[in-house]
């Protein structure tokens, strides 16, 4: 499956490392560990409005722990993950953290996927030193934001540059609306957007928030529906994406939807929005392909009795990112100076997600695609 790319992976940096003398051993910042665990922090909407982006990246880190655990598990320590539901709440993702490190005090914890929930336990795992990974939050601000501080999602800034790019340029788009959730996530995504549409010479003709939960979005779709826009940029979660493609074919605006992310691509959402989700379109990290793709796809299947969704193979990266770390120490580089020192070296490993390099900023460097809905389906038009 994905065993031989990391192990090839692991050889490479291991001889760069012991080339150097810069393998780690414990410290005060290790990892969780008792005698037989080692214990990773988890926190992820595992219910509200985020669920459908929080439950499968815990499957995903759930099958790396198992597959791991099974072949020895790092050290000849098994993983477990001590998992907190964060529910896209700020607050409650703070609570989360501070639990976990009551509880363990891990080196690294698994999260979040709500940029505001993430951007908030940051500045806490920089001050502690936790390493902290997201498996999906985009918001710009996170670049840069700590020497420990990851994500294996491209930021919104490249993502709203792809995007405008492709309205202007290839839809021949001079005129858009915006409408977006006001939070971190939302907001991100439409900046990053404008500031390139506008410089590319197009025009924001209105812009429209709306807060988290709500269900009614014709009032503001009414309003864009009368701006005179050529299109409407998005940014939305999945439970109020079903409301806006049901709401816009109701009112039957005849603008295309542009959204700012892959809520429209999951199957819980194209099969609430039906025929209403047929033209959106929408950007999200090109998906990958080769034999770790394969075999995670496969393996996922197999436990889960479904395929993967959106974000399930960044969650299973980020657990054997932390395997591999592990070994190239022989289980006794787990400090969590070692794991971010780890990262920053990795280059162009082969992931079940894709190929993952991180950048100074603690970004990873990965392509977009976009894609559109049809029939049902999705269907991609073009990869930058």
């Amino acid at each position: 499956m994905s065993k031989q790319p990391i192990a090839s992976m692991v050889l490479r940096i291991a001889g760069a490392l012991n080339a150097c003398g810069a393998l780690l051993l414990w410290s005060s910042n290790s990892v969780a560990v008792d005698k037989d665990h080692i214990t990773i922090g988890v926190i992820l909407p595992l219910t509200g409005e985020a669920a459908h982006w929080g439950i499968p990246p815990r499957n995903g880190a759930q099958l790396a722990v198992d597959e791991l655990n099974r072949a020895g598990g790092v050290g000849g320590r098994d993983l477990e993950l001590h998992i907190e539901d964060d529910r896209c709440k700020p607050a409650e993702g703070v609570a989360a953290f501070n639990k976990i490190i009551a509880a363990a005090r891990p080196s690294i914890v698994l999260g979040a996927v709500c940029s505001g929930v993430t951007l908030a336990i940051a500045p806490l795992a920089e001050s502690r030193k936790v390493v902290l990974i997201s498996p999906a939050s985009t918001s710009p601000k996170l670049t840069g934001a700590g020497d420990f501080i990851f994500r294996v999602v491209p930021s919104g800034s490249l993502r709203g540059k792809v995007f405008a790019e492709y309205v202007h340029r290839d839809r021949a788009l001079r005129k858009i609306a915006v409408l977006y959730i006001n939070n971190e996530g939302g907001i991100g995504g439409s900046t990053a957007f404008k500031a390139r549409f506008t410089q590319l010479g197009g025009t924001a003709v209105i812009e429209e928030t709306y807060p988290p939960g709500t269900t009614d979005l014709r009032p503001p779709l009414a309003r864009i529906k009368a701006a005179g826009a050529e299109g409407i940029l998005i940014g939305s979660y999945p439970p109020d994406t079903v409301a806006i493609l049901r709401q816009a074919k109701e009112l039957d605006l005849q603008q295309p939807l542009f959204f700012t992310n892959e809520a429209v691509e999951n199957p819980e959402v194209l099969r609430e929005a039906g025929d209403a989700a047929n033209g959106a379109t929408y950007i999200l990290a090109a998906p990958p392909s080769g034999r770790a793709p394969e075999g995670f796809t496969q393996a996922y299947a197999a436990k889960f009795g479904k395929m993967p969704e959106l974000f399930a193979a960044e969650g299973y990266d980020i657990v054997r990112l932390i395997a591999a770390a592990g070994a190239v120490g022989s289980g006794t580089s787990l400090s969590s100076l070692a794991i971010r020192d780890f990262l920053r070296r990795v280059r162009d490993y082969a992931g079940a997600s894709g190929a993952i390099t991180f950048n100074e900023g603690g970004d990873v460097m990965k392509p977009y695609a976009v894609k559109t809905i049809e029939a049902g389906r999705p269907k991609t038009l073009l990869i930058k």
